[in-house]
């Protein structure tokens, strides 16, 4: 199970994106908007994909997180895809 560390309090997905510069990130969703996360609780952030990906395999099945990357340009060799979930 994964907890926010306690420093992190709940804020803007936006703001949360710069204070990360190409790094990804693992936030705990708080509060969505037309489908999509607005606000959260920072979890995790590498510039590693992978550092994040283990972790979300440890995390706790009872909240909605969201893995983005901090800025809009992917790194070289990524793509972005999207799914739903009823």
């Amino acid at each position: 199970m994964i907890k926010p560390i306690s420093k992190f309090k709940s804020e803007k997905v936006e703001n949360i994106k710069k204070r990360f510069k190409n790094e990804w990130l693992l936030i705990r969703v708080d509060e969505v908007e037309n489908s999509s996360p607005v606000r959260g609780r920072l979890i995790e952030h590498s510039p590693d994909r992978d550092v994040i990906y283990k972790k979300i395999a440890k995390a706790n099945k009872k909240y909605t997180v969201f893995v983005t990357y901090s800025t809009d340009k992917l790194p070289k060799g990524y793509i972005a895809a999207f799914s739903t979930h009823a």
